[in-house]
């Protein structure tokens, strides 16, 4: 598509959602007395559970998106990519393959370098994880566990997530047994097959949930990933994954009067056999004269998370709602030399690279809440060790313990048509290298305070409005302090980056608009964000620093979701736009392509449901006058569930990804193209 044809698709799909959103949202309604006034609950306007007290997205004074289970089995994703593809402000960084996968948040994210993803806090069953390692993926998880993701847009969740969260959070919750046990019954299950030709995947799971008491469930599931290979438009391979990959999921809970135990345990083991070492970029031969790729190799992945958690909320005290979580989570990767000895990966790059997290969480919320006000303060206490270890020395990826620990506060606030939330973190952190750092061994000490304020205002049944600031504080990674790969020298003086945040927005949901029984919902949030003493890369050769601050850099954008239904139809639509220049008025290079997407679904019946999804991309200009130019990518997917006779509990879902076969870059991709047409098949039964 020419870049001016683009643009005036870009500027006519926006000025169409426009005029839809500021007359209408979501599905059927229920009315209830709330102190004397009629309030509407829309079903579809999702919960959010990771905003402090849990609460519907539209009543969250940030932005925030949600993609529930009946999202996630429309997507049918093969990796975490697919799924965070369809939520504005968020674009991949990685590849189409399952261990590329890195993200970007309005312009914070991942790099080829994998150390500025801290700038995202990514959450799995409310667990943080992270990995930085050179060329490598960022979060590795099965999709097929997945019951809810949530995005977080901006700092706005640092308060409660841990500091630096400049570009927002990422929290992954898994499935319950309760999500597969029907109402009545003690036992449940479900067990699915399915087929994608691009990235080529075979997947097979079962899942299992046991209620054999009011006070105990459990749940056990298995999945089983084949991976192939990655292919664009013209049918070139562009990553080769080669991977069989099992993976785990137990979780179990017991209730003893106002307390609970809880247990998880989440275990990814994947084994790639002549698997690019480059699973963000695939092989790049040539890249340079004499380069003969960065190779293939024998590639081991783990990913584990497991986790104790111990909950008191006794019923006749509303000040104790008291959980206590210790946790261990740890990301490895072990790289051996492939069979193919025309593609042999740098001996530097050899070896195994793990990061070995345990975390202890003590958290207590308690309602302060009187006559005509409701008031919820959360409190909290959090210590970790990380310990970032290589059995090789490498200068790619430093050995170093990072510890921590931190305190916060946030205050949630109603009265009337008034909401304040108001927060405070405190976070100290440490970070030395390992005696395998032999360029350095000066430690990095530091501290953040991250005061934040955010209110809604509820102009009447339908309308809202809504702003915040925050102030974050991102503290160097390891990988910043004292990476040397490229031949720059340590960076220990390194400042942390300060970022001021301003959100302002108005949210909107209403029913009997155009006609009777149809009802909207409306989210716009603008922003902007400035950001001192920004880390940046200097690809300098000793004694230059490998990495710098800048002064300061500016990035403002906004993003706007609107959801419509009416009958047997749900219209969809989101636009993100961002930009973003350092002090010198310079482009910055992370910035995602201004993006919207516009989704339509219709059920006929109650067995099928039938939806198409397009998303139309400006172009973007690069570094070195490179530029990425737009694309419009559109998708297809059906589900079929039975619902009486012999098929019932069956759910058969078809989909076509990049239906017209596009060729097309993403702007936050290093390289591309990204991936071709991608035609997928499940079948499923629920017993």
């Amino acid at each position: 598509m020419p870049r001016h044809s683009l643009r005036g698709a870009l500027l006519a799909g926006t000025a169409c959602l426009t005029a839809l959103t500021l007359t209408t949202p979501l599905l059927a309604q229920q009315r209830t007395g709330e102190d004397e006034k009629t309030r509407t609950t829309f079903v579809l306007d999702q919960l959010v559970l990771r905003a402090g007290k849990p609460k519907v997205a539209s009543e969250v004074p940030q932005s925030v998106s949600v993609v529930d289970s009946e999202q996630l089995r429309d997507i049918e994703a093969g990796h975490i990519g697919e799924v965070l593809a369809t939520v504005p402000g968020v674009a991949g960084v990685g590849s189409g393959s399952f261990f590329g996968q890195g993200f970007n948040i309005r312009g914070f994210g991942s790099t080829e370098m994998a150390a500025a993803e801290s700038g995202i806090v990514q959450l799995i069953d409310g667990e943080k994880k992270y990995y930085e390692s050179y060329r490598q993926g960022a979060l590795f998880i099965e999709p097929d566990f997945l019951r809810q993701v949530e995005v977080l847009r901006g700092p706005g969740s640092s308060t409660l997530y841990g500091s630096g969260a400049l570009g927002g959070v990422i929290a992954m919750e898994t499935i319950e047994a309760s999500d597969l046990i029907a109402e009545g019954s003690t036992f449940g299950g479900k067990a699915k097959l399915g087929y994608a030709s691009n990235p080529d995947t075979v997947l097979g799971s079962v899942a299992l949930g046991w209620r054999p008491a009011e006070d105990f469930e459990a749940l056990a599931a298995f999945a089983w990933r084949k991976l192939g290979d990655t292919k664009d438009a013209d049918g070139n391979t562009t990553v080769r994954s080669n991977s069989k990959t099992p993976n785990l999921l137990l979780k179990a809970r017991r209730t003893f009067g106002d307390q609970y135990i809880a247990f998880s345990y989440q275990h990814l083991e994947a084994k790639g056999e002549n698997q690019d070492f480059n699973q963000v970029e695939g092989a790049q031969a040539g890249l340079f004269p004499g380069f003969t790729g960065w190779g293939v190799g024998d590639i081991t992945t783990r990913d584990q998370t497991m986790k104790l958690t111990w909950g008191w909320n006794p019923q006749d005290n509303r000040y104790i709602d008291l959980t206590a979580t210790l946790s261990y989570t740890n990301t490895m990767k072990d790289v051996r030399q492939g069979d193919d000895p025309d593609e042999p990966i740098m001996a530097s790059l050899l070896g195994r690279r793990d990061y070995q997290l345990w975390k202890f969480k003590l958290r207590n919320v308690s309602d302060l809440s009187g006559a005509g006000y409701d008031h919820h303060l959360t409190t909290g206490f959090d210590i970790m060790k990380q310990d970032r270890s290589s059995s090789v020395p490498s200068s790619s990826h430093p050995e170093a313990y990072t510890r921590a620990w931190g305190a916060y506060a946030l205050s949630e606030l109603t009265w009337g048509d008034l909401t304040v939330n108001s927060g405070l973190r405190y976070e100290k952190q440490r970070t030395e290298p390992k005696s395998s750092v032999t360029a350095t061994d000066d430690k990095y000490n530091s501290e953040a305070i991250e005061p934040q304020i955010a209110a809604i205002y509820r102009l009447n049944d339908s309308w809202s409005v809504f702003g915040s600031v925050a102030f974050v504080q991102r503290m160097p990674t390891v990988d910043e302090l004292y990476d040397s790969f490229r031949g720059g020298a340590p960076s220990p003086d390194l400042k942390d980056e300060k970022g001021k945040n301003l959100e302002a927005g108005l949210s909107y949901r209403g029913s009997d608009l155009f006609a009777s029984g149809d009802a909207a919902v409306m989210k716009l949030t603008l922003f902007r964000n400035h950001i001192d003493d920004m880390i940046m890369r200097t690809n300098g050769a000793a004694p230059t620093p490998a990495y710098v601050n800048i002064d300061r850099a500016y990035l403002r954008g906004g993003e706007l979701e609107a959801s419509y239904s009416l009958n047997n139809w749900e219209l969809g639509a989101a636009v993100s736009i961002v930009d973003g220049k350092d002090q010198d008025g310079k482009v910055l290079d992370t910035l995602p392509n201004d993006r919207v997407t516009l989704q339509a679904i219709w059920r006929p019946n109650d067995e099928w449901r039938l939806g198409l999804r397009s998303t139309l991309a400006k172009g973007r200009d690069k570094a070195d006058d490179e530029h990425r130019a737009g694309y419009g990518v559109h998708d297809v997917f059906a589900t079929w569930a039975p619902q009486t006779g012999a098929a019932a509990g069956i759910e058969v879902h078809m989909g076509i990804d990049n239906i017209a076969d596009r060729d097309y870059t993403p702007a936050t991709w290093l390289s591309g193209p990204a991936p071709g047409r991608n035609f997928k098949l499940s079948v499923s039964r629920s017993f």
